[in-house]
């Protein structure tokens, strides 16, 4: 028994040792092929990082540079980078700016929405962004009062190119926003400086034209001047009588 059990050990200590070059080889050539395999992924990734387009330079003017680093000094993330490059030009090269939130919004409510914002809002377009990304921007910047809008599930609606008339295209995106019961308007920013409350952005979109708003501004104007200077030319009369 003993005889045999030696006999085995040998043969198997004989299999292993002359296996033992071919399976180094084998492990060797495996090692190669998986170096060299990540040596081709990294040259890909750096083609591809060489061919990604810069970061929009930023458009918002800010009191202090935005942080580029996380809070254990390491930088941030490309992808952060370049979204919050993007933000920053969609917010501050569109005409005006519609700041949503929408509760459940599923991809093809998504899909509905922003066909219907295309064709009734003047070309209006629809993102769905980050709220702490988009707070980021907005800091140290004139619309830094604009933080709070963005809590919670949060998108924006925005134009890549100026509406012909700015004015009523915001107000065509709130009368979609208040039929779709899944979205609530927080806000608005129009122009360069002004922001706008839910209330005040629904004031705001029924104004009157700029030519009928001058029209009645040199109409008030003008009333009393009026009243004046017919009241003046009413006294040398009442004093002749007088007389």
């Amino acid at each position: 028994m003993y005889s045999m059990l030696s006999r085995s050990l040998l043969v198997c200590c004989a299999r292993q040792s002359a296996q033992g070059p071919f399976v180094r080889q084998l492990a060797s050539q495996a090692g190669k092929a998986g170096a060299k395999a990540a040596g081709n992924a990294k040259e890909a990734a750096t083609a591809k990082g060489e061919t990604r387009p810069a970061r929009p330079a930023l458009l918002l003017e800010r009191s202090r540079a935005p942080k580029t680093q996380t809070t254990y000094k390491k930088p941030f993330a490309p992808r952060k980078q370049y979204l919050f490059g993007e933000y920053d030009r969609q917010f501050g090269a569109s005409a005006a700016v519609v700041v949503l939130q929408h509760h459940n919004l599923s991809g093809a409510d998504q899909l509905e929405l922003r066909k219907q914002l295309k064709l009734e809002a003047q070309g209006a377009r629809l993102m769905v962004v980050r709220p702490k990304m988009f707070k980021a921007v907005v800091r140290s910047t004139r619309f830094a009062n604009m933080e709070a809008l963005f809590s919670g599930p949060t998108a924006i609606v925005y134009w890549d190119a100026p509406p012909a008339d700015a004015v009523a295209a915001v107000g065509q995106v709130l009368g979609i926003a208040r039929s779709v019961r899944k979205l609530v308007v927080m806000g608005a920013k129009f122009g360069d400086s002004l922001v706008l409350n839910p209330a005040m952005a629904s004031g705001f979109v029924r104004l009157p034209p700029i030519d009928q708003l001058r029209a009645q501004i040199v109409g008030a104007i003008e009333r009393p001047a009026g009243s004046l200077v017919s009241l003046l030319n009413r006294v040398p009369q009442r004093l002749v009588g007088v007389l």
